[in-house]
């Protein structure tokens, strides 16, 4: 009777156990600190406080950046109201300044939605050399904005303060390469530890959690 006593509570744990792990998700055993994310030593403030934010660090130029886009619209789709997506173009790389400008001028413009994807497949698609202030307007000039008004965007100091801040945060979270992800400002997802693209959102849906608890 004794035996059976202590199986049946050690078989209530297993079950309470088994419970907690599927109420979060199962992933608080498979995604761990120092292999799939990392710990910010500093952590950087959030856009919008009261949301859990998800940084994109990004280039244009970045084929993996490109390759990417599908797998990030489709869980944009899906994600948590409370979830804020921000995506940040770094400048680090060969020609990566003009585009990241390009995407604050459509960013202030509010026309990142209609652009940034058109922009990626430019590129990358069809090869076209958009790394010149002209080249750019011209693009620019595909979606109703006149090449004055690009001009005068691009060389701004509105423009020119986002990039800096951009730069600062991409090295205050030691950002290597692109793409990158932070997730509220605290976890730098750890791409090399990841089998695929899908797991890289598996871990950051297991930290928004984790932020948002």
């Amino acid at each position: 009777l004794m035996l059976r006593t202590v199986m049946a509570v050690l078989l209530g744990l297993t079950l309470t156990a088994a419970a907690w792990a599927q109420e979060s998700g199962g992933e608080h055993a498979r995604y761990a600190e120092g292999t799939h994310y990392k710990v910010l030593d500093n952590p950087g403030n959030v856009d919008e406080p009261g949301q859990v934010e998800v940084r994109e660090f990004f280039s244009y130029i970045c084929p993996h950046c490109f390759s990417l886009e599908p797998v990030i619209e489709d869980w944009l789709e899906d994600k948590p109201e409370h979830v804020n997506y921000v995506r940040s173009p770094v400048t680090f790389l060969q020609n990566a300044e003009p585009l990241a400008r390009a995407y604050y001028v459509a960013d202030i413009l509010d026309k990142v939605d209609e652009i940034h994807k058109p922009l990626f497949d430019a590129i990358h698609k069809h090869r076209e050399p958009l790394f010149t202030p002209t080249a750019l307007a011209d693009f620019f000039a595909k979606y109703g904005v006149e090449e004055d008004e690009f001009n005068q965007l691009y060389s701004s100091f509105g423009v020119s303060t986002k990039l800096r801040q951009t730069d600062a945060l991409a090295r205050d979270y030691q950002i290597r390469g692109v793409p990158s992800f932070v997730v509220n400002g605290k976890y730098l997802i750890l791409r090399d530890g990841l089998r695929n693209n899908q797991e890289m959102f598996d871990v950051i849906d297991f930290l928004v959690k984790k932020e948002r608890r």
